[in-house]
């Protein structure tokens, strides 16, 4: 379902070019909460709910307007500035949290984490104290990681993964089927769901594998008793064929597009009327 909220990837704004920014700027960026999240919603298929949330970084730059982390990501990298970042979104990601849930709206939340932060040896703790300051069930959120084949099964990084299972916290592949993102890791890592890489979807319509390649994963996720995330899905043609191979949860620009917090709850209470069903609790 389409609502006034939703847009189509033609009508996405040309991109502004920019300079890569340097420390000082990132850093005074973060210190004037310019960095902030946006929200893009996920869809059960199965209930036609809205399931869950992607948190995605955003940074409402001064004199460039909104930019996407493509444009900020490597920097913050380069200069260690990836955990301020993340703690950042995740205690505004957990604010908003507790605000929808107070409306009886509970939703849950899925963060990015890339390599360089599991390498904190206090991530997992420092996630620890924020759930419990914001009095958030860790069940209610989710970490997508990337590049798992980096991972040494004795690091500091799959320890925090350990302790955030033990949390209670969900773990999600991300960009399945590309990269590092493989069959082996799911032998090593206690993943919760699997996310499929947004190519697979694009190349439905044209490439017959594609569709064999969705249906496959349907049945591993099945079996092994994970939940399965299609990304990038952008027609309502691909939500009809992605439905009749068993896809459970969905998310793309069908859907909605990523949203400020100030929209959220906006598009969440129109979808709900529109629809006439009740959001999933966790």
């Amino acid at each position: 379902m389409k609502t006034s909220a939703s847009l189509s990837l033609s009508q996405i704004p040309a991109a502004p070019k920019v300079q890569e920014p340097d420390a000082q700027e990132l850093r005074q960026g973060l210190a004037d909460h310019a960095f902030v999240g946006f929200y893009q919603p996920q869809l059960s298929l199965k209930t036609g709910t809205i399931s869950g949330l992607e948190v995605l970084a955003r940074w409402r730059h001064p004199h460039n307007g909104l930019l996407t982390p493509g444009y900020f990501l490597q920097a913050l990298e380069r200069h260690d500035l990836m955990d301020e970042l993340f703690l950042r979104l995740f205690e505004q990601g957990l604010i908003l949290r507790q605000k929808l849930a107070s409306l009886n709206l509970p939703l849950t939340m899925s963060f990015n984490l890339q390599p360089s932060q599991l390498s904190n040896p206090i991530l997992s703790q420092a996630i620890k104290v924020l759930l419990r300051a914001h009095e958030c069930p860790a069940r209610s959120i989710i970490f997508e990681i990337t590049e798992t084949g980096t991972l040494n099964p004795c690091s500091v990084a799959m320890n925090n993964l350990l302790q955030l299972k033990l949390l209670g916290c969900g773990l999600s592949m991300d960009d399945f089927g590309t990269g590092f993102s493989s069959l082996e890791r799911l032998c090593d890592v206690p993943f919760t769901e699997l996310k499929l890489d947004a190519g697979f979807v694009h190349k439905l319509d044209t490439h017959s594998a594609c569709t064999a390649i969705v249906a496959h994963t349907v049945s591993l996720a099945a079996s092994l008793g994970v939940s399965l995330v299609i990304e990038g899905v952008e027609t309502p043609a691909q939500l009809k064929r992605l439905k009749t191979l068993g896809v459970s949860i969905v998310q793309g620009y069908a859907i909605a597009p990523p949203m400020a917090d100030t929209a959220l709850l906006p598009y969440i209470l129109e979808y709900i009327a529109g629809s006439q069903v009740v959001l999933t609790s966790v």
